[in-house]
């Protein structure tokens, strides 16, 4: 019997928290489908397009086959939510698609009675933010739900260890062998569990700046094309010297705009990357960089040395940052870059210093700030504002901080404090 109950409590516990995995990754896998079949790159692209283009029906076949799947896909979520004994539905979300769905129909009618783009939005305007709220919603629910089925699933494997001691004097050796696997098995899921969280919470906060301040120059795009449109229905069909001025601010703005999704993606792909911690010797992995990302003729001074034991990759990625922004922030003329090894008792110091123009004290909290840039207007398109927020992200996982501060060369100085 204590064999039978033993084996029994060993598979519900390896399969029943997989099973919830698998079905949460489903969730969130298919919610994302699904809002990107929504939105600005489906059906309400596919929309509003149709609606300033009478003309190019592929719109209008086209958002007529986003309500289609759109509606297929929420039965489907629907289902994957009762399965997971979920309250939240998605009411609000089926009741804004058909709306579109009933638009789509009157927008066709309305341009063969001959009405303009101009009259017909605002007979077919649709507040499609409840149903974006309605999907935020649901995720929450999603993640509240994992917590508590955690919560759940820890008690479960508290029993499970309790079960274990009271048979440890039955099976002797063998059942202490079981023990230490489960324990470390445990410990495993325990740090999987606790990266999985960290990983979400990246997302959902690069997910809400992301969409705020992509939104902002998406708006200025659609804005400079309806002015480069109207400026040619006015010019019979010719650019004036103002719609090659806004054809410039729109390259501009999606430059800008591919900016930031690089970036976010970048740090997506970080922030999922393993631990994997190791014995690295400072100076050896700094000079390697500098010999890799500094001209050749650029005085680099490095003072002092230790190892510790760190996440070598993650690391990498935090000194290329700093070295690199040092090099290109110097001074414009004879540049020169510092970069000081400090070691304290439980400790060590990075510090990456520079001869240029510093950064003013009111700006040293701003520029950790995601999608935030110090950089001239000259450089829009070309900067992201995501390398120093992506540093302190590192840094503070690797159980450290980072500030910044004047450098006595005259420029800025970062310091990187580690714990050794």
């Amino acid at each position: 019997m204590g064999i039978t109950a033993l084996a029994l409590l060993t598979f519900t516990n390896w399969v029943s928290p997989r099973v919830e995995r698998d079905l949460a990754s489903e969730l969130a896998a298919r919610m994302l489908k699904f809002e990107r079949e929504l939105g600005y790159g489906g059906l309400i692209h596919n929309f509003k397009n149709y609606l300033l283009r009478p003309d190019e029906t592929g719109y209008r076949d086209a958002a007529r086959k986003n309500v289609d799947r759109l509606l297929a896909e929420l039965d489907g979520l629907s289902r994957l939510v009762e399965h997971l004994d979920m309250a939240s539905g998605f009411q609000a979300t089926r009741r804004v698609i058909t709306q579109y769905s009933v638009a789509i129909d009157r927008v066709e009618s309305l341009h063969d009675q001959g009405l303009s783009p101009a009259q017909i939005d605002p007979l077919v305007r649709i507040d499609d933010s409840s149903a974006f709220m309605n999907i935020q919603q649901v995720a929450t629910a999603a993640r509240e739900e994992l917590i508590a089925r955690a919560t759940i699933q820890a008690q479960r494997t508290a029993t499970f260890i309790g079960a274990i001691v009271l048979l440890v004097t039955a099976f002797l050796v063998s059942v202490a062998l079981v023990i230490v696997f489960l324990v470390a098995d445990r410990r495993r899921r325990a740090r999987e569990l606790v990266a999985a969280h960290n990983y979400a919470d990246d997302l959902e906060d690069m997910a809400r700046i992301a969409t705020h301040d992509i939104r902002s120059p998406l708006k200025q795009i659609a804005f400079l094309v309806q002015e480069v449109i109207t400026d040619c229905n006015g010019n019979d069909g010719r650019l004036g010297a103002e719609s090659r001025d806004d054809l410039e601010l729109i390259r501009e703005r999606t430059l800008r705009v591919d900016a930031m999704v690089e970036a976010t993606l970048g740090l997506m792909r970080t922030s999922a990357l393993a631990d994997r911690v190791e014995t690295v010797d400072l100076r050896f992995l700094v000079r390697s960089i500098v010999e890799m990302d500094a001209p050749p003729h650029l005085p680099v001074i490095i003072e002092g040395s230790d190892k510790i034991r760190v996440d070598k990759a993650k690391l990498t990625i935090v000194l290329r940052n700093l070295i690199s922004n040092a090099v290109k922030h110097g001074a414009s003329k004879d540049p020169s870059l510092k970069i000081r090894l400090v070691q304290k008792n439980h400790t060590v110091e990075i510090s990456v210093e520079d001869n240029g123009p510093g950064i003013a004290e009111e700006h040293r909290e701003k520029i950790f700030t995601l999608f935030t840039t110090l950089d001239s207007a000259e450089q829009e398109g070309r900067v992201a504002g995501i390398g120093l927020p992506m540093v302190r992200k590192i840094v503070r996982r690797l159980g450290g901080e980072i500030a910044v501060a004047g450098s006595a060369m005259g420029g800025a100085a970062f310091c990187v404090t580690l714990p050794r």
